[in-house]
């Protein structure tokens, strides 16, 4: 599995930066992938309002186990808005498997979702890194998720007011 650790940023949505080297650019299964760039693949909880199509997880599957893709997603569940809870937590599996299938870590969207999020670890207990992607979060909130196994992604514009452990932590522009 690939150390996501020597990425200076994990989740962009800039797609000029995915040439960089540095920079991880979260793009949607029907995006296209520049030559050398680098990527993460996933439906977004917000595309969920119609389930997704048998072809665009097909189109999922295949743009995951591309070489440029080093992790799974943005995907998770996002209680505010989005698809129902069912067709998210249904395109929230297909994401686990893949990236269980592919050896690539999760990168999730956690929107008053812990308690989905926690459950779903608790039960599938990954062997890859499920990372929480935006996490601004209070103390407690970011010591329970460290606490059962997860990783915590910040915004480089929105650093937290206390420490967490760096060798559990990335960091973004999203």
């Amino acid at each position: 599995m690939i150390d996501l650790h020597k990425y200076r940023d994990i989740h962009s949505h800039q797609a000029n930066l995915a040439l960089r080297g540095d920079t991880i650019v979260s793009i949607s299964p029907s995006e296209e992938m520049l030559v050398g760039g680098i990527y993460s693949v996933g439906i977004h909880p917000w595309d969920t309002i119609t389930a997704p199509t048998a072809e665009m997880i097909e189109l999922l599957r295949h743009k995951a186990s591309d070489s440029r893709v080093v992790a799974i997603g943005e995907c998770g569940f996002d209680m505010l808005r989005g698809g129902s809870v069912e067709v998210q937590q249904a395109v929230f599996d297909i994401h686990t498997t893949l990236a269980e299938q592919l050896d690539k870590p999760l990168i999730i969207h956690a929107v008053r979702a812990d308690h989905l999020i926690l459950a779903w670890f608790k039960r599938l207990r990954p062997s890859v890194p499920w990372i929480i992607h935006g996490f601004r979060g209070s103390q407690r909130r970011a010591e329970a998720l460290l606490r059962a196994g997860l990783y915590l992604s910040i915004n480089i514009n929105h650093p937290l007011n206390y420490p967490t452990p760096p060798e559990r932590t990335f960091f973004e522009t999203d």
